[in-house]
């Protein structure tokens, strides 16, 4: 649950931790899982900065629809995981788009596969506040530090996520430990 400052930031572009929306049309209703649909109910249409002027708009352009299963497979090929994403939206400064898998959790699908977290908390402590720092997952399920291009030493698995130490993920963290370096 996010704390009341974060929550009257998200507020001031229209989110609330209770919104509903529609469902948008490419989201076959009858096959998603349930909490995926409760996440694109909560986030569909709104377009939100994040703290430093970016946006994060959660409405998927008709390219990215038309694509997507295509750059679905592309991404189980690079990483040799069978995820099943839906997707959710895009930002500003990166290319690729925001998606949901289902089980609930948050990934940049682009370029290379980023994972922001585990729930809506995380995902936007990571592309909302910058206090967290993503994963990059590769090849084989290999994942890797966003902040310092480090193997994380624990591998991404479909089923049960990033198992890693999330407390090295913030920005407490990075910025205590990266400074020694």
């Amino acid at each position: 649950m996010l704390d009341k400052e974060k929550s009257k930031y998200l507020s001031r572009f229209g989110w609330t931790e209770d919104r509903i929306s529609e469902i948008p049309e490419y989201i076959d209703i009858k096959s998603t899982p349930e909490n995926v649909l409760r996440i694109i109910k909560n986030l569909n249409r709104l377009k939100i900065e994040d703290v430093d002027g970016y946006s994060r708009e959660f409405k998927v352009h008709p390219a990215h629809i038309r694509d997507f299963d295509e750059e679905v497979i592309e991404c189980v090929e690079d990483t040799g995981l069978n995820f099943e994403f839906y997707p959710l939206g895009a930002m500003s400064e990166q290319s690729g788009v925001l998606v949901v898998d289902k089980h609930g959790r948050f990934f940049l699908m682009g370029d290379e596969l980023l994972f922001y977290g585990d729930n809506l908390d995380e995902f936007f402590d990571v592309v909302i506040f910058s206090e967290r720092s993503c994963i990059s997952i590769r090849e084989n399920g290999e994942t890797f530090y966003c902040y310092n291009n480090k193997d994380t030493g624990v591998n991404f698995e479909v089923g049960s996520g990033w198992q890693g130490d999330k407390s090295r993920l913030t920005k407490k963290y990075i910025l205590e430990n990266e400074k020694k370096r």
